[in-house]
């Protein structure tokens, strides 16, 4: 690697937790994330890296149980994978064309840069093998916002299916996702639950390993103080966006979205019932104020 490389900023937390906003906000004050992004701002280089990675152990982004039980054989044949990957072709799908004359593997990158992804939760465990010293982002939410969230997404997903080509030749092939769900296990609430505290218990725990080079940052503390949360941030991770700037990109922040469920009388008895739970006294979720 050379002497002037610098290693990236890896941004995790559940989904519907506020990754997305997160990385759209440090893009905007100088972070690289990618030349081709999804719609939610995930490289499309490292979802597919990260997506495959789980898969080879018949894992995914709601089913990750799997990805815990990977061995030192598994690490060895993953890890020659994603590096020929970090060097090869598909490299211009992170980096775009001037970049990628400039550059002929990711590793080698000399300025501020990294990717967000909800499965960078799990996969961590391998990229911390390629990249020893990164700067880790996790964000995370109430769960009750979070599950709805995912629920109504899903809700979306069904009732926006519409039987195309693609959808066809995978049915008269049995090969591939057809799309008909995103994921079915999110419609159920309580699973969603579940799967909040799967995530954030797997980010809290690497707080012991990544000591000092973890920021674990609460949703509903960046959506009342935006400049000051967005302001740690960016020391944390090193940007030199100035205060002028940090303010002004603040402002995109939207502050309307916490604890929503409070509104919805049926995600209020839940939240009643789990709000005694270790974790949600930890985050310091057992408080919220019912109005």
């Amino acid at each position: 690697m050379n002497k002037t490389a610098l290693q990236p900023v890896i941004i995790m937390g559940m989904h519907r937790s506020g990754t997305t906003m997160l990385a759209s906000l440090l893009e905007q004050l100088g972070l690289f994330i990618g030349a081709k992004k999804q719609e939610n701002d995930e490289s499309l280089f490292f979802f597919k890296l990260n997506d495959w990675l789980l898969r080879q152990a018949n894992a995914t982004w709601d089913n990750p149980h799997n990805f815990t039980f990977i061995n030192a054989v598994f690490k060895e044949r993953v890890l020659h994978v994603l590096k020929q990957h970090l060097k090869g072709m598909r490299r211009f799908e992170y980096l775009g064309f001037g970049k990628f004359l400039r550059y002929g593997d990711i590793r080698h990158i000399d300025f501020p840069w990294g990717w967000k992804d909800p499965r960078n939760t799990f996969t961590i465990d391998i990229w911390k093998d390629i990249f020893p010293h990164p700067k880790l982002l996790h964000i995370y939410r109430n769960p009750l916002d979070v599950a709805n969230s995912a629920r109504k997404r899903e809700i979306e997903i069904q009732n926006n299916f519409k039987h195309n080509w693609k959808c066809f030749f995978k049915e008269r092939l049995v090969l591939g996702k057809a799309f008909y769900q995103d994921s079915v296990r999110l419609q159920n609430i309580y699973e969603g639950i579940q799967l909040w505290r799967v995530y954030v218990q797997k980010a809290l725990s690497l707080e012991e390993e990544w000591n000092g080079n973890i920021l674990h940052v609460r949703y509903e503390t960046f959506l009342d103080n935006p400049a000051d949360t967005l302001g740690k941030i960016v020391r944390f991770i090193g940007l030199t966006a100035d205060a002028p700037l940090i303010n002004a990109v603040s402002k995109n922040v939207l502050s309307g979205n916490k604890f929503t469920f409070i509104k919805d009388s049926a995600l209020l008895e839940i939240y009643r019932h789990i709000k005694e739970e270790d974790i949600m006294k930890k985050l310091g979720y057992d408080t919220i104020t019912e109005k």
